[in-house]
C-alpha cells in the first residue's frame, strides 16, 4: 500500500527529530520510505503559545494495515519521548497518517484521510511537493489544486463590515 505521513517537530533539534523519525520508520519491517518533502518552518496552529514547527511529508510503501501503521507511528512517537499533553501543544515529534492508499477510514481513533488535511498549508505544501497529482479519496481533487486553493483563500483580504 502507498501511504502518506505528515511529520512535525517544535521542541529540541527539530531537524534532527524529523531525521530520527524517518530513520525509525524506515527500519520497521513492512515499511519503506520512498519520498520525502523539503522541511518547512511554520507557525503553530491552535494550542498554547509555543515555538514554530518544522514540518514535512513522506510517502511510504507498506505491507502494514492502517491500524498496524497507526500503532507503529505511535510507537515511534513514544520511543522518541513524546508524552501526552495539551491538545496542539509543543511536541518533540508528531506523525500523522494523512492518506492510506485510497482508503476512507472513520473509526474513533483512526480517521483517514486526515480530517484537517485540506485546511492546513503546512500539510498540503509538503504533500504537494512529493505527490502533486495524488487525488484525495474523499473529494477526488488533486493535492496541488487543493493547496493552491487554500493559499488563495488564505491570501484573500478579509471582509470588513461597514
Amino acid at each position: 500500500m502507498i501511504t502518506y505521513l505528515g511529520l512535525g517537530s517544535n521542541l529540541g533539534y527539530r531537524e534532527a527529530n524529523i531525521a530520527e523519525a524517518y530513520r525509525r520508520l524506515g527500519s520497521m519491517p513492512g515499511v519503506r520510505v520512498t519520498k520525502r518533502s523539503s522541511l518547512i518552518d511554520t507557525a503553530p496552529v491552535g494550542g498554547p503559545p509555543q515555538g514554530d514547527f518544522l514540518n514535512a511529508a513522506c510517502e511510504l510503501e507498506t505491507t502494514l494495515s492502517a491500524r498496524e501503521l497507526l500503532a507503529a507511528v505511535l510507537g515511534v512517537e513514544r520511543a522518541m519521548g513524546r508524552k501526552p499533553g495539551v491538545r496542539w501543544g509543543p511536541r518533540i515529534i508528531d506523525i500523522d497518517i494523512l492518506l492510506y492508499d485510497e482508503s476512507i477510514i472513520e473509526e474513533p481513533d483512526l480517521v483517514v484521510p486526515h480530517p484537517r488535511l485540506t485546511e492546513r498549508e503546512f500539510v498540503l505544501g509538503p504533500l504537494a511537493e512529493i505527490a502533486p497529482d495524488l487525488r484525495h479519496p474523499g473529494t477526488g481533487r488533486d493535492i496541488l489544486s487543493m493547496y493552491r486553493a487554500l493559499l488563495a483563500t488564505n491570501e484573500a483580504p478579509s471582509a470588513t463590515p461597514e
